[in-house]
């Protein structure tokens, strides 16, 4: 849509208020946060606000002066989803903003999702009285919604995320089929480490002459000088953290280990490298959009919405091989199917 400045303010989960500091940026809620300009024009700085803290007063201000507000993206949608953290439907009456959702999906954690909360419920209902649609990242979403509010079928659009769409997916004519470089992402949380070891093994095997990068979305754990220097050592296991001995093995495996200093960063390292590997939904989407092969590794649920119709595998890893071969035009035909929808949302925004 070209480079103009939008009017609009826009509630992003990327930017994390100093009041969290243990909360860690996410690059991948970087990557909703351009996509979505690309579809509605660069926002102005002094409207982009974090959806993770209350506003004050003088984002109020801005918010009720731009009257547009995105929220944007990422799996927001759990049982006490609103407009940001707290918020009631008369807080959000009050502000005489239209609040758009904006590629949002489920949760997916069992345990936050299992039925909204009254607020939640109203919230949802008080924001579709002053929006013709809402934009949602997958069928499941949109399922359930349409399942708990039957009277707001059909204004629940199933958009996908904005990330996966740009020029060379949407109006190319061929996947990039190059292997000279590979790009491993990997979700370092929960348990993991036997799942994300064996997928550095793996491509380290698999693309033994290629470029190999170790890419962090989100620095859970910074690295220190001792891991760096003694990592390799083969008593180090004993003293480093199950993240840090996870970067020291991809180094042995010949990877560069990266932590991107932004999204725009990441998005630019992206750029130079040909084929992903890994876990992270938001890198997976971001190669898809630029015509290049990318492999997501299944973790949980979260990603099945996606996988279901755009019709990419969900990987297991230890079966990774089995897919190298799949047929990405699927992808492209199923994307372009959906940005028919994304095209029908966008153009709805601020009537």
């Amino acid at each position: 849509m070209g480079h103009h400045v939008s009017d609009f303010a826009i509630l992003s989960p990327y930017l994390v208020p100093v009041s969290m500091p243990h909360k860690k940026v996410n690059v991948g809620d970087g990557f909703i946060l351009r996509a979505i300009e690309r579809r509605l024009g660069e926002f102005r700085p002094s409207r982009i606000f974090s959806s993770r803290e209350s506003p004050g007063l003088p984002v109020m201000n801005e918010l009720r002066d731009a009257r547009t507000v995105i929220l944007g993206g990422a799996n927001q949608l759990s049982d006490t989803f609103s407009v940001w953290p707290g918020a009631t439907v008369r807080d959000i009456r009050s502000t005489g903003v239209a609040f758009v959702p904006f590629g949002i999906g489920l949760n997916g954690l069992p345990e936050k999702n299992r039925g909204f909360s009254d607020n939640t419920r109203e919230v949802i209902e008080a924001i579709h009285e002053r929006v013709e649609f809402s934009s949602w990242r997958c069928g499941r979403t949109v399922a359930l919604l349409e399942n708990a509010f039957p009277k707001l079928k059909g204004r629940f659009l199933m958009t996908s995320c904005p990330v996966v769409f740009d020029e060379p997916l949407l109006n190319g004519s061929r996947f990039n089929d190059r292997e000279s470089s590979v790009a491993v992402t990997v979700t370092d949380r929960d348990t993991f480490w036997h799942r994300e070891s064996s997928v550095l093994r793996f491509v380290a095997r698999r693309f033994l002459r290629a470029d190999k990068s170790l890419i962090l979305h989100q620095n859970f754990e910074p690295i220190t000088p001792f891991e760096t220097r003694y990592g390799s050592w083969s008593g180090a296991q004993f003293v480093l953290s199950k993240r840090a001995r996870l970067r020291s093995l991809a180094r042995k495996l010949g990877y560069r280990v990266v932590v991107p200093s932004s999204a725009d960063a990441c998005i630019e390292l992206y750029e130079s490298i040909d084929l992903h590997i890994g876990s992270r939904l938001h890198a997976h989407l971001l190669f898809l959009s630029r015509g290049k092969r990318s492999f997501l590794i299944a973790v949980d649920k979260r990603a099945r919405g996606f996988a279901e119709f755009l019709r990419f595998p969900l990987v297991d890893y230890r079966d990774i091989g089995r897919h190298l071969d799949f047929d990405f035009e699927i992808v492209r035909d199923n994307a372009r199917r959906a940005f028919e929808t994304m095209q029908t949302f966008v153009s709805s925004i601020g009537k």
